[in-house]
């Protein structure tokens, strides 16, 4: 099980959610659902990363392992 820390980091929301919008209603929401899915590619990203490093270490213990003595 991987651990990763959440992005944003609880109790912390986007800006483009918390200010006012600037742009026009319509453009605002889609700046918003775009931000959104950009925020979870990148949970996806880190998890998938996290996911990775754990593989590898757990290859290279198996490696040591199963190695004969010298």
């Amino acid at each position: 099980m991987s651990s990763h820390r959440d992005y944003p980091p609880p109790g912390q929301q986007n800006k483009l959610v918390l200010e006012p919008p600037i742009a026009a209603p319509d453009e605002h929401a889609q700046l918003v659902k775009a931000d959104q899915r950009f925020q979870a590619a990148m949970a996806e990203a880190i998890v998938a990363g996290g996911e990775r490093v754990e593989a590898v270490y757990a290859t290279v213990d198996v490696k040591r392992r199963t190695e004969p003595s010298r």
